[in-house]
């Protein structure tokens, strides 16, 4: 059996790494109408601000409160 430190940091990390997945997806999605025809570089160039903000703001607290 895992100890309970381990087992709540690997929990802590899943809820990250979901949260970092929907919310990547969520945002390549929205931005989709206003990135067509531009590089793959040029549209993560312009989602990764909205990234950072989200995951400082919204994902990491709610890993935080969560994965306890």
């Amino acid at each position: 059996m895992l100890p309970l430190a381990l087992f709540t940091h690997l929990r802590f990390l899943g809820i990250l790494m979901a949260g970092a997945y929907g919310l990547i997806n969520l945002l390549l999605e929205l931005l989709a109408p206003l990135t067509d025809g531009w590089t793959h570089w040029g549209t993560t160039l312009l989602a990764v601000p909205f990234m950072v903000i989200g995951m400082v703001h919204l994902v990491i607290p709610l890993a935080r409160r969560t994965g306890k």
